[in-house]
């Protein structure tokens, strides 16, 4: 299976790297370049995050060479943000680890508003499962894995007058991971994925009846597990009766195959007809009948707010049965509101194609001295089809000096090959105060909970606060203290860890 990038990339390779790099923000071009280092001496109670009465106290040293890589033109945007993660007596071993960290992304238009070439890979390091959750590389040991993706995607975007408008993409996708520290096995199977996405709409010449076609394909194949694979074909027609009023008829055809429990893959032909009322541009109200039903009502009663809920009964196709999805926004001139509920079928592999580890998009310092988190949401690494239903609430305010953010969500989870239920429950926050020109304090507490059924509940609390103080306006220096703890139905899995920890970070 090709690999865009190897996670084992030799140092003297990126020494190298930064020899060519000059030790200022380059501009020529477009081209922004910027070379930075971090430094970060950590002192743990708990270094192997062993259960009470086995701990082992030590520091871990660390040096971080990264870089950052941004290009933006009036056709191409690339990003590329990298760091290689050097510690020294990681989770106690007395020795020296390397972990690369890598997020690349770019867009191309190589005929304008046509045919677009997007590229995506990553390198990160993720959780084998949830039951024991380390709180990055530092502390922990063995129950982490390497996970490299790549992402190759033409689209092309037709015009046929104002007839119709179209577009056809196609999707190439890897996934791969390396063995499991001191288990030799791998944690999900290596995947190559397919992808077809073509689309079809009515243009301006039709004035009455609108009408949609579509098609979406996804192939994964996988070097160890089952197979799996999601089709879907969809046709629309809609006719307005005036401008208040219109109705519609659909149908299509799914064809997923994939291995579950209860067999319940629910394929084939699939229709609906209804009609939608929109009495004004902020309020519309939708209903279809069919061996597919909805309602939507899609509501926008002031500029600020949107919202929109729709309730489902589906006979065929993927998130079948009565299931429901909202979506609502509000936007103050201080805060930011969300409210989301999802249901989704996916997997392991499609998730981390998604997940971005380093923050991108322009940032002009994409590694601000934040370390890079194993993230503790995600499920537990398995080849099985997941049906996911997700609440989630997020809120921000900003002041003058402060920000502040908060989150909570609840997800329910059914793995399909064995029937298996997990429910993941949440709760973050986060308070970034400027009391000082140059000088920021921080705090954010985060709990977990995962319920697999058993008797005794996963709990999880992490504790972070920090001070920020930028010495020049190329150094940074930081303190943080962090505590935490996790009870687990398995009492191996039962832990405690207090950790500070001082740093700097060097922007060339």
């Amino acid at each position: 299976m090709p690999r865009l990038f190897n996670s084992t990339v030799p140092l003297v390779q990126l020494a190298g790297l930064f020899l060519c790099v000059p030790c200022h923000q380059a501009h020529a071009a477009n081209w922004t370049v910027n070379p930075y280092m971090q430094f970060r001496e950590t002192y743990s109670d708990n270094l192997r995050l062993a259960r009470p009465g086995n701990e082992s106290a030590g520091f871990v040293t660390e040096a971080n060479p990264s870089l950052s890589i941004f290009r933006r033109s009036g056709k191409n945007t690339l990003n590329l943000n990298y760091r290689l993660q050097n510690l020294y007596n990681a989770s106690g071993n007395e020795g020296a680890t390397t972990f690369n960290q890598l997020q690349f992304s770019s867009r191309n238009a190589l005929i304008p508003n046509k045919f677009f070439l997007n590229a995506n890979s990553s390198i990160s390091q993720q959780n084998i499962d949830n039951t024991r959750i380390a709180n990055d590389n530092i502390s922990g040991s063995g129950n982490r894995t390497n996970v490299n993706t790549f992402s190759l995607s033409p689209s092309w975007t037709p015009q046929f007058g104002n007839y119709a408008s179209g577009l056809a993409v196609v999707n190439y996708d890897t996934v791969t991971t390396d063995t499991i520290a001191n288990s030799g096995r791998a944690g999900i199977s290596d995947t190559q994925n397919f992808g077809e996405q073509i689309q079809l709409n009515s243009g301006t010449e039709f004035k009455r009846v609108g009408w949609n076609l579509s098609f979406n394909n996804r192939d994964n194949y996988r070097a160890n597990g089952n197979d799996v694979s999601f089709q879907n074909s969809n046709a629309t027609l809609r006719t307005y009766i005036n401008k208040h009023v219109n109705v519609f008829a659909q149908g299509g055809f799914s064809d997923n195959s994939f291995q579950s429990f209860s067999g319940g893959n629910n394929n084939g032909f699939f229709y609906t007809a209804g009609a939608q009322w929109t009495p004004s541009r902020r309020y519309s109200l939708e209903a279809g009948y069919g061996n597919n039903s909805h309602v939507t009502l899609n509501l926008s009663p002031m500029q600020r707010l949107t919202w929109v809920t729709t309730f489902r009964d589906k006979q065929i196709g993927l998130n079948s049965g009565q299931t429901w999805q909202t979506a609502l926004n509000y936007r103050a001139r201080r805060s930011n509101w969300s409210l989301t509920h999802l249901n989704d079928t996916t997997t392991v592999q499609a998730l981390l194609l998604k997940e971005r580890v380093i923050i991108v998009d322009g940032n002009p310092d994409p590694f601000i001295d934040q370390p890079v988190e194993i993230l503790a949401f995600f499920p537990t690494q398995t080849d099985q089809v997941i049906v996911t239903k997700t609440w989630n609430f997020a809120v921000s305010f900003f002041t003058g000096k402060s920000t502040l953010t908060g989150s909570a969500f609840s997800q329910d989870r059914i793995y399909q090959l064995n029937d298996g239920h997990e429910k993941v429950t949440g709760l973050n926050g986060s308070w970034n105060w400027q009391f000082a020109h140059k000088t920021s304090a921080y705090l954010t507490p985060r709990w977990q909970q995962i319920d697999r059924g058993l008797p005794v509940k996963d709990n999880r609390y992490d504790l972070g606060i920090g001070l920020i103080h930028s010495l020049t306006n190329r150094l940074n220096g930081s303190l943080e203290f962090r505590h935490l703890n996790q009870t687990s139905a398995f009492s191996t899995n039962n832990f405690e860890e207090n950790r500070a920890t001082a740093s700097l970070f060097l922007r060339f």
